[in-house]
């Protein structure tokens, strides 16, 4: 799950916005090897995928009601209390990416407007959402979706390094790891961009961009292709299946699936999510 604002800085431990914050945009969103699975494979375990994401994605912002969202109100936001009646938020759901590939993900424009103690309007406090977004993505992905996935497809997980040194994401076993290249189109095209914005910024100013190097990145991803001309989903996914077998095949393409690393016996499950403790090793076969 990804959080974002209207044009966020950090400054120590407080964010800082260039312009009102009027919503927060919450992004739920597969690890790939389910998008992969979701896009390829038949139709009953694109629907079993698309159940498991949508029970999450709820559990997620249900969890960040009752556990981190406050209200805040009175001079500089000295008062602080539990938030009254919930978020208000508006949920849709995309399909693909901007260059065509499949991105199964919901967006909940989550609005600062929430309801203090008292039954008055406040607004919402960014700062406790901002500092336990990455906890909320990882009870969307890495517990309740692995949870809801194993226990539906009766598949296993194992972890896929993506950056040297940092938290491994974990895919479903046994899916051909080709599949996600074939998919990241997006992350090819950022990789392309940054040096010659680097090159830029280096003509312009004499000098490496230093502490910049994170701003530059931010233009980078800005350079987005349009949205392509919207397609049903039937459509989507048929075109999906001719740009997989050209890219790797259709015996890896037919046996998507069938290739997963069945449950290593009985006991392989995992766990409910509120008896794990977060500091044991995780508990699927890999």
């Amino acid at each position: 799950m990804l959080c974002g604002g209207t044009l966020p800085t950090r400054t120590g431990r407080s964010h800082q916005f260039a312009s009102p914050l009027l919503a927060l945009d919450f992004v739920f969103r597969p690890p790939p090897t389910a998008h992969a699975a979701w896009a390829l494979a038949d139709d009953e375990t694109r629907r079993v995928l698309e159940l498991c994401h949508q029970i999450v994605r709820d559990k997620s912002p249900a969890w960040v009601e009752e556990s981190v969202a406050q209200v805040r109100w009175g001079s500089g936001g000295r008062h602080r209390a539990p938030i009254r009646d919930g978020l208000v938020d508006a949920v849709f759901r995309h399909y693909e990416s901007r260059s065509g590939q499949p991105l199964l993900h919901d967006h909940a424009l989550v609005s600062i407007k929430v309801r203090r103690p008292d039954g008055q309007w406040g607004n919402l406090s960014a700062d406790s959402i901002f500092e336990r977004v990455v906890a909320a993505g990882t009870l969307y992905t890495t517990l309740t979706f692995m949870e809801e996935v194993s226990e539906r497809l009766g598949v296993a997980w194992e972890p896929r390094e993506v950056t040297p040194g940092k938290r491994p994401v974990m895919e479903i076993a046994g899916i051909d790891h080709r599949l996600i290249d074939w998919q990241s189109t997006r992350r090819q095209q950022i990789v392309d961009a940054l040096p010659g914005i680097v090159a830029q910024y280096e003509n312009r100013q004499g000098h490496p961009p230093g502490e910049r190097a994170y701003a530059l990145a931010r233009q980078a991803d800005d350079t987005r292709p349009p949205k392509p001309p919207a397609s049903s989903l039937s459509e989507l996914r048929a075109r999906w299946r001719a740009s997989a077998i050209r890219a790797v095949g259709t015996d890896v393409v037919d046996q998507l699936m069938e290739r997963r690393r069945p449950p290593c016996g009985t006991g392989c499950s995992p766990p409910s999510t509120s008896s794990w403790p977060r500091s044991t090793p995780s508990p699927w076969c890999t």
